[in-house]
């Protein structure tokens, strides 16, 4: 007897958007089981990583904070990957994105004016896009796989930021640490509720995710993008040039990811350090597709995504778990919905074989 795939004729509507909601909670109770079984508070950490960052009204701020990358990010993957451009390499966008904001933040140091912000902003959007744009050309012009060229460039984007600020940008006041000095007041992102440490990020993530929702469900650019993903046959029969959709997705993503990464060093770390690289590039993976590879869901998916590392965080010091179980319970997360997801669209048939010889 063998098991076999096979494709349904029409994936349930109600079950494509159940599929994320289960599949979260299949991690809170697999997780709980998991860390219960090697010695730490299984239902402890799943209401530390899941439940306190929503019950503690402190740690809300920590939420929009953390969700504004992984919303930034995730909304330029998942117009590149509605279009079936795979980039993985958003990180690396992330990273080149704020040292070209950084290097902005140090070039006009001894300076002042409102117009520096917006400029490290552009830098940071042009300098993500430009690294994506290198994948995008091998893709167009030698068809080399954009997943391996994407992915390879994040390494070499970490090691540049090692070697910038143990260089030309290490801080000649800090006391032999590498980092750049601190960003000027005039290239900090300023607080939108006081007394807190809710920068401007947050509520341009949320801007973000509405203006490319309109613009994937309202446009000819959104439809370029759906159809060229969804039908590639019939978008060039439409006269839509596959490359040039190649072009624009990588563009658009890796822009993104740069937007998030200067919005991220010039908010929260307020100069470039080691650990600038803290995988939200990676993570935004996951909340596209838990997301729906749809910017509103890409919203509520962050803000699931966030919610795993501030949780993650308390605890570490409430129930002394692990740095990596923020790691284990967002892959968890990711192969629930990918599994979810296959068994949406496929059903598993069962196939009697009649043995060799048998009448």
């Amino acid at each position: 007897m063998q098991f076999r795939l096979e494709k349904r004729a029409e994936p349930s509507r109600f079950m494509l958007y159940a599929t994320p909601v289960g599949a979260v909670i299949l991690t809170m109770i697999v997780g709980a089981i998991i860390f219960s079984l090697i010695g730490y508070d299984g239902i402890g950490a799943v209401r530390e990583v899941f439940l306190t960052p929503l019950t503690n009204a402190y740690k809300w701020q920590d939420l929009g904070i953390k969700a504004a990358p992984l919303i930034i990010i995730g909304t330029g993957l998942s117009i590149a990957y509605r279009a079936n451009v795979w980039n993985i390499g958003a990180e690396g966008q992330y990273v080149v994105g704020a040292l070209a904001g950084t290097w902005v933040a140090l070039a006009t140091y001894t300076m002042s004016g409102p117009w520096i912000l917006p400029l490290m902003i552009l830098a940071g959007v042009v300098g993500g896009a430009l690294y994506a744009a290198i994948p995008a050309l091998l893709k167009t012009r030698l068809n080399v796989n954009e997943i391996l060229t994407s992915l390879m460039l994040t390494y070499a984007s970490i090691q540049l930021i090692y070697y910038l600020i143990r260089a030309q940008w290490k801080d000649p006041m800090g006391i032999g640490f590498p980092q750049t000095r601190r960003f000027a007041e005039s290239a900090q992102l300023p607080t939108v509720i006081p007394h807190t440490i809710v920068h401007l990020g947050v509520p341009i993530a949320i801007v973000v995710a509405l203006v490319a929702w309109f613009i994937m469900s309202r446009s000819v650019f959104g439809y370029r993008m759906r159809v060229v993903g969804a039908a590639p046959h019939a978008a060039r029969y439409g006269g839509f040039s596959e490359n040039k959709t190649i072009w624009l997705a990588m563009l658009v993503s890796g822009g993104l990811a740069g937007l998030a990464g200067v919005l991220e060093v010039a908010g929260p770390f307020q100069r470039m350090v080691p650990g600038f690289a803290t995988g939200y590039g990676f993570t935004a993976i996951i909340v596209a597709f838990l997301g729906r590879l749809n910017p509103l869901g890409v919203i509520f998916a962050g803000i699931v995504l966030a919610i795993t590392f501030v949780g993650g965080e308390v605890a570490q010091t409430t129930i002394k778990l692990p740095d990596a179980a923020t790691g284990i319970f967002q892959a968890m997360v990711l192969f629930f919905l990918l599994a979810g997801d296959l068994l949406v669209r496929y059903r598993i048939r069962r196939v009697v074989t009649t043995p060799a010889g048998a009448a």
